[in-house]
Formats: structure tokens, C-alpha cells, sequence
């Protein structure tokens, strides 16, 4: 099915319009400076009489099980491990524990997974947690490019950490403690300039937040107890739902991963 031209203009008739649009600006300037600019480089834009866009952000149901597709890359020194499965909204009332419970697990330096698989066993170089911001469901993913011969073996270590933080090593006092102290003291540098400054404005506009709202950070940082950790982890993560993208040479790391039997598995090639 190809793109016509007339497709082009509905979706610019529908969403590239002003009452469609927010104008956000960030500098040296007031509003009684800048709206005469505004209104002479915006004021003949009229809304055309065709309805405006919407759009719907449907919920999706994760997978019953884990699924494993394997890439075939022979030859390939090392394996590029990649898992994920949907998680809650950007926007949602308890994202600042979230975003405390994926930085313990896998969103910092000195988090679980990459002490696990890169400062312990040295098996990979880095290893990661981490989640896209979306309006609707957002992905969470796992990341870790690992040596060939440790692929299950990493895959393991993976799961484990993903059910020892849900289950019988949550979150400790330490873990969040660091985790709560690397956050505030980072607020300052990540509104340096207007760039960064305009970039928060565009984030909570995005997500329904106030407008005061990173003003409030510290604070919600600084709140954070483990039972909300505890609960962002048990809502987000789900070690038996995911999955997997592995990218290596399938003959040395196909039959380790079955032994596994973290799910069904496909194979592919390169470019397929």
C-alpha cells in the first residue's frame, strides 16, 4: 500500500494546525517582548475547517510467556542481548518510584545488573535497564552485549536479577539511599542551559504535569520509602513475559539458550 500525496495533506490538515499547537519559548525575553513576534510570524495562521487529529492509546496485554527470537550473526565475537516488554505510562502519579527502582536494577552505573555481569563476572563491558517515556504503554527494556560463550549464562543472571528484586532481595535502604542521593544532586546540571530548560517545559506539557513540576523533584526523590519501590517493581517488571532479541552466532549459543527454556524460540538470520 503506497503514500499518496493526498495522504500527506489529510495528516497535515488534521494535526499541523494552531489549535493544535503549543509555542514554548526560552531565553532572555517576557511575554510583552515576544508575543508582538508571535503574532506577527503566527497571526494569519487560521485552523482549517476539517476536524482536528486524535488519537487513541490503547492498553496492550503483555505475552502469557516469554518468547526468544535469535538472530543469526556468524562469526560474531560477541552477543547482543536485548528483552523487553511493556510498562505504565510516563505519566503516571508514582513514576519518580519508578524511575528509583529501575536505577537500582539497571539504570546506573553502580546498579545490580551491570556490578552483576560486568564488575563480577566481567562478561560484558556494560549491561543496562532502562524505559522509553511515552504517553501510552512505554517499553522496558534490558540491554547487554556480552562475550559469546557466557550468552545463556548472562541470560540467566538477567532473569535472576529481575526476579530477586521483586522477590527475595528487594530494594535495600543503601541501594536507594545512593540512588536518591545521585538524582538530586544531578537536578542542577540537567537545567544548564535554555535547551535543557525548554526540554522539561516540552516533557510536562507531554505528560500532563504542572508546570513547577521539576521545582517538586527533590522533594519526591527525597520521600521515596522502599514499599514504593517494592511496588513500582512488582507493577513493572515481569521476568516471565518478555521478549527476547538475541544477535550472535547461533551455532555457539543456540543450544545453551534452549537449556534455558525461558520460552519458545525463532530463529533468524541477519537482514531477514
Amino acid at each position: 500500500m503506497s503514500m499518496t500525496r493526498e495522504d500527506l495533506q489529510a495528516f497535515h490538515s488534521a494535526w499541523l494546525r494552531p489549535d493544535n499547537a503549543t509555542i514554548f519559548v526560552v531565553g532572555d525575553t517576557t511575554l510583552a517582548e515576544i508575543r508582538p513576534v508571535l503574532e506577527k510570524a503566527f497571526g494569519d495562521w487560521k485552523a482549517p475547517s476539517t476536524a482536528k487529529g486524535t488519537k487513541t492509546l490503547n492498553q496492550v496485554s503483555l505475552p502469557d510467556q516469554s518468547q526468544i527470537i535469535i538472530v543469526d550473526r556468524p562469526g560474531s565475537p560477541q552477543s547482543l542481548i536485548l528483552a523487553g516488554h511493556l510498562a505504565p505510562p510516563t505519566g503516571v502519579d508514582n513514576n519518580i518510584a519508578i524511575t528509583a527502582m529501575n536505577d537500582i536494577l539497571g539504570g546506573q552505573f553502580t546498579a545490580r545488573v551491570n556490578m552483576n555481569l560486568r564488575e563480577e563476572k566481567g562478561w560484558a563491558y556494560g549491561a543496562y535497564t532502562f524505559m522509553q517515556d511515552a504517553r501510552g504503554q512505554r517499553p522496558f527494556f534490558v540491554y547487554a552485549p556480552v562475550q559469546t560463550d557466557r550468552t545463556a549464562d548472562s541470560m540467566a543472571e538477567l532473569v535472576r536479577e529481575l526476579n530477586a528484586i521483586t522477590g527475595d532481595k528487594p530494594a535495600s535502604d543503601t541501594e536507594l539511599e545512593m540512588v536518591v542521593r545521585n538524582n538530586v544532586r544531578s537536578l542542577p546540571g540537567q537545567f544548564e542551559t535554555a535547551r535543557n530548560v525548554l526540554n522539561a517545559m516540552l516533557s510536562n506539557a507531554r505528560f500532563g504535569r504542572p508546570l513547577d513540576y521539576e521545582e517538586s523533584l527533590k522533594g519526591r526523590y527525597e520521600a521515596l520509602g522502599l514499599g514504593d519501590v517494592e511496588s513500582a517493581a512488582s507493577e513493572v517488571l515481569h521476568p516471565d513475559k518478555l521478549t527476547w532479541m538475541v544477535i550472535g552466532d547461533r551455532a555457539k549459543i543456540e543450544d545453551s539458550i534452549r537449556a534455558l527454556d525461558l520460552g519458545e524460540i525463532t530463529v533468524k538470520s541477519v537482514g531477514e
